[in-house]
């Protein structure tokens, strides 16, 4: 037995100091520049940014302790984990558990600092990297390093039931946590949109109209009450919520959602829909409840199982939906693609046409290349890049489209069934890969070689891809019979009732977040399965059995593919037909038309009830730049036509924004919407000309626009797109970027309100409290705690007195009341909706980040009835006469976040707040 190496104090703070030097290196190395506030002129792009740490590079995965045991893992297949060594914690004795063939790392040195290992393969092969050892610690007696918040145990206790001497339940812990994060903060965006479709104008009290609907009562009951065994207090408050409900019908606007309001006389048909929609709203104000508020133990606020535990008229609506996906793909799939079937049957040689059918609906239906751990997509733009550029002549743009498809198809074949080491083998060298730099050149290395391998069949596409032959393809019969595909086609059966109501939130989200909502359930699912596994494994044996709450993360495999399928079939809805005239208000009215605009008006100028050969060139025009922009939908949905429009003349604002936009998109933007361009100009003078085309944009340039126009009118439709688009644009960009500021506070009330709840449970003074009552009092309590008796188990305070003083004097600073509004404008987004009222009065725009919380600050301190607030009013005097917000008032709002010092640093200090999250127009 190897004797432990026990180093002396000294040594041991040295090698400590080298650890968080290392570790800050390592930080310093990954961090992206903060260079969203920085005008265009002055940023300088950094050359092959680091993007993942040397450690995840070169294979491991995760280090895993359990009692007097350390585990590390490697990346195996996909995210999948492979136990590579288990540890002696005493005397750093090592055990190899992989076999040779399965192995991707060499251990080397452990002490009791550090990790010394090598990659087998890939980044760095045979150069030894450093991590730091979870197992050191200062002190404690457990083997691992104990939470700073102090919260470990709770945390285990209500997953699991009870405490372990391990870091492997937390680190599971931590992926369910972070799959209720998300939740939160996209549930709250689609609350805020739904309750922005009703158009109520002044207090925000109509922001609770989704936010409080529950799944408590079934539709009858909802547009009954009277008749229902309810309290008089929810009778009343259930039939305000009905108003609210038909005039979110009557505004049409439910249609941006592409919920389709049947046009039928027919009343069951008409009630039908209603009550659909009715579930849709209710489950998403369920959600909202689940995630906002810590009501740990009823069972209607379970996240994970109140689904299958309300009235079954709920689940029929998922069931509903879901089905009526699947049958809009399904139905007539051979009949649709025959073009693209028949051609690739007549290529593909080597394969029996029921086989090819087969793997068509997989990748265009399930989108299996979508989990091959690389693209396909940009494999395939390489080798047109570099070798076949005729490709991109312009004789194939009206069937690029599907020419692209067709090559996209056969590189899928390729890795999916006829070489699927070598698409494994890529997987890892983009695993390996640092910088995207080096992610480039994998993707031109393997096009090269795919080139070779393609360009007949590439060849071979293209010469079918013309009129006459698609067309003659398209006549022809198939003779397969859609019953080869019912083994591969979905249904709402094959889905958990979890998995129906994530497709079904989809409906109120737009293509970008559908994207990165599923992508992120996906990771942290498949992340769990993980977990699960090694815990199950011989090799670490250790209890896994969950509490009842979270019985459902024992088919984290099962809903990690489900969720793969559920992303495929999920898209961005096209606007409902019923929707078009409020549409084309809200078009007329973001292009500055007066939203008081009449209906008859609107017909008139766009001629909707006229018939007859080219008059709607207009009508047609609109709806092709403006309503069937994605980027418009989303500002209808967040914002309002008519302040978008009074926000787009601060020329300061616009200017910050264009500044965000890299250059070579000015340039040719600037190309593209000045009638007269003058290319040698700077690229400010470009810029201000760009915002002061947005600051007049009106109806009135578009209004002669000509849809089918020839010369000069063709190039002045041009000009008017590009135009539009720029405007909508920079709109967006502005709305979604305080949307997503927003976000991360949504998130700190998010896991205030669950801490809270935790830390009631072994904090006595807490047990009687309300955090409604004053969203200050845990941290304050915390504060307390360490002042009094030394007795907080909250380490960020207990070991830092200076942060702590200084968060006692911001706690201070504040009061319930503030911070309570704090809490509601932040929930209900009201930055974005009252940022016309106040963006004006800011003297210098310079980040997103000084917009929000000079807004916020603002409608914090609107003079209400509250005269005893002197607070407020001092911080007012402050923001009226700096015209720009208060960093001190920054600090007191978010006092309530001060427990946890990281976090409430990094919403508080503008130079810490993550500005690499802001959008550009790429």
């Amino acid at each position: 037995m190897a004797k432990k190496n026990k180093m002396k104090p000294r040594e041991l703070r040295e090698a400590q100091k080298k650890a968080r030097q290392f570790k800050a290196a390592e930080i310093n190395n990954n961090a992206a520049p903060a260079i969203a506030a920085m005008p265009a002129a002055e940023v300088i792009a950094p050359v092959a940014e680091k993007k993942k740490s040397s450690v995840k590079a070169a294979g491991m995965k995760s280090i895993l302790v359990s009692e007097n045991k350390m585990y590390i893992t490697s990346f195996g297949k996909g995210n999948s984990a492979v136990l590579e060594y288990e540890v002696d914690n005493n005397d750093y004795n090592k055990t190899q558990l992989s076999s040779k063939d399965n192995s991707n790392i060499e251990l080397g040195d452990v002490d009791e600092v550090n990790i010394t290992f090598s990659s087998k393969h890939g980044f760095g092969s045979g150069v030894e990297i450093n991590t730091s050892n979870p197992t050191h610690r200062s002190g404690e007696s457990s083997p691992v390093r104990w939470d700073m918040l102090g919260l470990k145990s709770e945390l285990e206790k209500r997953f699991f039931g009870k405490t372990f001497d391990d870091n492997i339940h937390i680190q599971l812990i931590y992926n369910i946590l972070d799959i209720e994060k998300i939740l939160a903060v996209y549930v709250t965006n689609i609350v805020y949109a739904l309750n922005n479709m009703l158009g109520v104008k002044g207090s925000e009290s109509h922001d609770d109209f989704i936010g409080y609907l529950s799944t408590n009562n079934i539709y009858d009951v909802f547009i009954d009450p009277d008749n229902s065994s309810l309290s008089d207090d929810k009778k009343a408050n259930v039939r305000k919520s009905l108003s609210k409900f038909n005039v979110l019908l009557k505004t049409k606007r439910l249609g941006y959602f592409g919920l389709e309001e049947p046009k039928t006389k027919d009343n069951r048909v008409s009630e039908a829909y209603k009550k659909r929609v009715y579930h849709m709203l209710a489950i998403v104000g369920q959600i909202r409840q689940c995630v906002f508020h810590d009501k740990s133990g009823a069972k209607r606020f379970d996240l994970y199982s109140f689904i299958n535990n309300i009235d079954p008229e709920y689940r029929d609506t998922l069931d509903y939906l879901v089905d009526e996906r699947f049958d809009s793909i399904n139905k007539g799939f051979v009949q649709g693609n025959k073009v693209n079937i028949s051609l690739l049957i007549d290529m593909m040689k080597g394969y029996e046409a029921d086989d090819i059918i087969r793997l068509y609906y997989d990748f265009i239906v399930l989108k299996s290349q979508k989990n091959l751990g690389f693209s396909i997509k940009k494999l395939r733009e390489k080798m047109l890049d570099e070798y076949g550029y005729r490709f991109k002549d312009k004789q194939y743009d009206s069937v690029r489209s599907k020419m692209y498809k067709l090559m996209d198809f056969l590189l899928f074949c390729n890795y999916y069934r006829n070489d699927v080491v070598a698409g494994e083998a890529l997987v890892r060298k983009l695993r390996f890969s640092m910088t995207d730099d080096e992610k480039e050149g994998i993707y031109a290395d393997e096009a090269e070689k795919l080139w070779g391998k393609f360009r007949n069949d590439f060849e071979n596409i293209a010469d079918h891809m013309n009129g006459d032959v698609i067309k003659e393809l398209g006549k022809a019969d198939m003779d397969f019979d859609e019953k080869i595909l019912d083994s591969e086609k979905k249904n709402a059966s094959d889905l958990l009732y979890f998995s129906k109501m994530i497709y079904m939130l989809t409906y109120f989200l737009d293509g970008k977040e559908i994207n990165d909502l599923l992508t992120t359930l996906i990771s942290k699912f498949d992340n769990i399965k993980e977990f699960l596994k090694i815990m199950k494994s011989s090799a670490v044996d250790v209890e896994c059995e969950l509490t009842a709450s979270y019985k459902l993360f024992n088919d984290s495999q099962r809903i990690t593919n489900e969720l793969f399928i559920v992303k495929n079939i999920a898209s961005m809805r096209k606007p409902a037909a019923s929707a078009k005239l409020t549409m084309f208000r809200d078009a007329l009215t973001i292009l500055g038309i007066d939203d008081k605009i009449t209906d008859d008006r609107i017909s008139e100028i766009l001629k909707l009830k006229e018939k007859g050969k080219g008059i709607h060139g207009l009508r047609n025009f609109i709806t092709n730049n403006v309503i069937e922009s994605s980027r418009f939908v989303y500002l209808i949905k967040y914002a309002n036509a008519q302040k978008i429009r009074e926000v787009a003349e601060n020329e300061k604002v616009v200017m910050f924004v264009l500044g965000g936009i890299p250059d070579t998109q000015i340039e040719r933007y600037y190309k593209s919407c000045v009638e007269f361009p003058d290319m040698n100009s700077s690229l400010e003078a470009k810029r201000s000309e760009l915002a002061r085309m947005i600051k007049n944009i009106s109806f009135d340039d578009f209004k002669n626009v000509k849809q089918q126009a020839k010369g000069r009118e063709n190039v002045a439709k041009e000009r008017a797109k590009a135009v539009i688009g720029l405007y909508l644009t920079v709109m967006y960009l502005l709305v979604k970027n305080l949307v997503n500021v927003n976000a991360r506070y949504v998130i700190a009330i998010h896991c205030l309100e669950r801490d809270f709840g935790l830390y009631k449970e072994i904090i006595p003074e807490l047990a009687s409290k309300n955090l409604k009552n004053d969203y200050r009092i845990l941290s304050q309590t915390l504060c307390e705690l360490c002042d009094d008796r030394d007795e907080s188990p909250n380490l960020f305070l207990k070991k830092n007195k200076r942060l702590r003083k200084c968060v006692e004097v911001d706690i201070n600073n504040a009061d319930s009341s503030m911070t309570r509004k704090y809490r509601n404008c932040i929930a209900h987004l009201t930055v974005v909706r009252e940022l016309k009222e106040y963006i004006g009065d800011i003297r210098t725009v310079d980040s997103y980040f000084s917009i929000y919380h000079y807004v916020m600050q603002r409608c914090i301190t609107k003079r209400e009835d509250d005269t005893k607030q002197e607070e407020k009013i001092k911080y007012e005097d402050d923001l009226l006469k700096n015209h720009g917000y208060t960093k001190d008032f920054v600090k007191a709002l978010n006092s309530p976040f001060g427990y946890n010092i990281p976090r409430f640093k990094n919403l508080s200090i503008e130079q810490l707040f993550d500005r690499n999250e802001y959008l550009t127009e790429k």
